[in-house]
């Protein structure tokens, strides 16, 4: 199912992480490279398959690891709350 990242939520990148606070649960989230790739895709509406293309060519995997790849870190924003259904 779609998701979109809550609004509530601060994010700013330093180099390639991007930091993400969630206010509301006095938490930070720190996200390395490829976690922060999946977020901007997130945060300017790409589709899981449009993510995943973006992820086997920065980092040169095959599309099926990088959609897997995709889902489950989703699924983790997902559990922590930082995401939301479309």
């Amino acid at each position: 199912m779609p998701v979109k990242i809550k609004k509530e939520l601060a994010f700013r990148r330093v180099g390639e992480e991007l930091f993400v606070v969630d206010a509301a649960k006095a938490r930070l989230h720190e996200l390395n490279g490829s976690a922060a790739l999946v977020w901007d895709g997130l945060a300017g509406g790409k589709s899981e398959s449009a993510i995943a293309a973006a992820l086997a060519e920065e980092f040169e995997v095959d599309r099926p690891t990088a959609l897997a790849d995709a889902k489950e870190f989703i699924s983790e924003l997902r559990a922590a709350g930082l995401v939301e259904e479309k």
